[in-house]
């Protein structure tokens, strides 16, 4: 089985985990533990399993390697999805024994990402693209550390109040500013000119690989260790990376394009934005000195534990989970079979309603960040609900891309777009 085949497995199982974590919201917020419930679900479940199969494509494509094993991938493929079930089902109910083991296959998942990363780097007949993987590399090396982390703390065995909060920061530093984010970052050098139709521009990649890598562990050790100048610096380098990626973005942006703007580069862009606002933000707030609501915590879990609602938002719903969206509506329908025309309409018709999808989902996500920071909270509420309802139509849209060529227009909306 080739690895862009058995993707569409990995494909499917994120888009279900992420329609289950809209669905959660529909549970009583004891049940769903405010928005535990919610950010598993979607980071666990929809982000990681879909890196974990985006990833083994992608590697097997920049190295010029053959598939792994039919035999690796299914074996991954079920370890990581019912390591996330077991852990989004043992910790709202209160089951540190699921946890654990829904942990230790999680961790077991990807160990084989590794190998089947590993493999590809050493048998491929490739060598021009380093960058992204040494990126993918730092990415799993990164939720290796975090999702043991996790487990622990999850599994209860780690009971200390200041050190279970110190661990825990440095789990969300790890899974989402180091896999989630060091993967996508990694992916975008190549993906982000595909979606555009353009050309890879020149950049200095390997610069900004280095800074996001060693920012991301400097942040990760710096919160572990409850030492505020190494977690500071690690921001400020995370901070500079960030722009660094910002800079391949617009350089790639302003080449000169034959075609239309997709609704997903679009999306790509947006999560950028959070992403470079996101880390200048947090470094920001690692460098200042921490309010006096958070005096009985070390400096460093005092500052990073009050930009923490403000993280969620931008980093959680703004970066990653954007980004996943966009994705889907460039990668599903391009990679069904058929020729040109075919995927011109899929789509084309993606593209129904993408101005207010976006700005539902960028608005509501701003609303949200200013109800984060405490001075405006009256706009929380109708910023989740605006976020939501765009993520929805997207994920629909994720999930409906081949009915939506039958919608009256759509030919002629993409002849309009291609202009054919």
């Amino acid at each position: 089985m080739r690895a862009r085949s058995f993707t569409r497995h990995y494909h499917l199982a994120g888009r279900i985990w992420m329609t289950a974590a809209l669905a959660s919201f529909l549970l009583p917020a004891g049940a769903r533990l405010g928005t535990w419930l919610p950010i598993h679900l979607a980071v666990a479940g929809a982000v990681a399993v879909t890196i974990s199969g985006a990833m083994q494509t992608f590697a097997a494509a920049l190295t010029a390697a053959p598939s792994p094993p039919r035999a690796l991938s299914v074996t991954q493929f079920t370890l990581v999805n019912t390591g996330t079930a077991l852990v989004v089902v043992g910790y709202p109910t209160h089951h540190p024994g699921l946890v654990i083991a829904g942990g230790s296959l999680f961790v077991a998942a990807m160990v084989l990402l590794a190998v089947t990363l590993a493999r590809a780097w050493r048998i491929g007949l490739n060598r021009r693209h380093p960058v992204p993987v040494m990126m993918y590399s730092a990415a799993v090396a990164s939720i290796l550390a975090g999702a043991t982390l996790g487990a622990l703390i999850g599994g209860g065995i780690v009971t200390d109040g200041v050190t279970r909060l110190a661990l825990r920061e440095t789990h969300m530093v790890l899974n989402v500013l180091g896999f989630a984010s060091l993967t996508i970052a990694g992916t975008l050098i190549t993906l982000l000119p595909t979606v555009l139709r353009v050309r890879m521009p020149a950049a200095r990649a390997g610069q900004m690989a280095t800074l996001l890598t060693s920012g991301v562990g400097l942040l990760a050790l710096g919160l572990a260790l409850q030492f505020a100048p190494i977690a500071a610096g690690g921001a400020v380098l995370l901070a500079s990376g960030a722009l660094g990626v910002a800079f391949m973005a617009v350089k790639t942006a302003r080449i000169p394009r034959r075609y239309f703007v997709a609704v997903s580069a679009k999306h790509l862009m947006c999560a950028m934005t959070w992403f470079v606002a996101g880390t200048v933000a947090l470094g920001v707030a690692m460098l200042r000195t921490p309010s006096t609501e958070f005096d009985i915590l070390p400096p460093a879990l005092a500052a990073f534990h009050s930009f923490g609602p403000v993280y969620l938002v931008v980093f959680v719903g703004g970066w990653l989970l954007q980004t996943l969206l966009g994705a889907w509506l460039y990668i599903l329908p391009t990679g069904i079979p058929g020729g040109p025309e075919d995927r011109r309409i899929l789509l084309a018709g993606v593209e129904h309603g993408a101005r207010l999808q976006l700005v539902a989902i960028n608005g509501g996500l701003l609303l949200l960040v200013l109800g984060a920071t405490g001075r405006f909270d009256a706009l929380t509420a109708p910023g989740a609900a605006l976020a939501l309802a765009g993520g929805a139509v997207a994920l629909c849209k994720a999930w409906t891309y081949r009915a939506l060529v039958k919608v009256p227009g759509t030919r002629a909306l993409s002849a309009r777009l291609w202009k054919i």
